[in-house]
């Protein structure tokens, strides 16, 4: 025989289940934020998050993507490309400043060059994710991974006579010191 507590022991429980289920009924999608925040949606988690758990995929109900995946990577192209393109001539130049030892003569009047070039790398690791959770669902033989390697191939095309935006560290003449010279006798 069940005691009274147990009854309501067991009828809070069974509770609680039902408001568990019911919740996730309507949530669907459990996406983290950059800032680590977790949360519930009846939608896709955007690009900018993570998903943590996918849809049952077995529940007979048809979805189709939220948007064309190429269009999002043309979108993703056109914002990222300058800041790329910036990197990439900002790479030649510090490469060339490097292997001539000019880095290493004056490193302050370098550092500005430096810190954007990191601050660009963090551009491009964000640019990466991005890209590739359009292109994960493709696949490696899709449209849209063949797009994603043509643009980053443009990449490396980008025009680097032109000079970057960041201007070139000023190099200060050195004073020319003049061999003193014997009076005349």
């Amino acid at each position: 025989m069940k005691t009274p507590t147990r009854r309501c022991q067991l009828s809070f429980l069974i509770g609680i289940a039902a408001i568990l289920s019911s919740m996730t009924a309507h949530a669907q999608f459990k996406c983290q934020g950059a800032d680590g925040k977790i949360e519930y949606s009846d939608r896709p988690c955007d690009t900018s998050k993570n998903t943590l758990d996918k849809p049952r995929t077995n529940s007979g109900v048809q979805t189709r993507p939220i948007g064309d995946p190429m269009a999002q990577l043309e979108k993703l192209f056109s914002d990222y490309e300058p800041r790329l393109c910036e990197r990439e001539k900002l790479d030649v130049v510090l490469d060339a400043a490097r292997r001539e030892g000019a880095i290493a003569k004056q490193p302050a009047a370098w550092r500005v060059k430096q810190d954007r070039q990191i601050e660009l790398n963090e551009v491009l690791v964000d640019f990466q994710i991005r890209a590739g959770k359009i292109t994960k669902a493709a696949g490696n033989d899709s449209k849209e991974m063949a797009a994603l390697r043509k643009f980053q191939l443009g990449l490396k095309k980008c025009d680097v006579s032109k000079p970057a935006t960041v201007v070139e560290p000023k190099v200060e003449p050195k004073a020319e010191v003049k061999p003193a010279t014997k009076p005349a006798k």
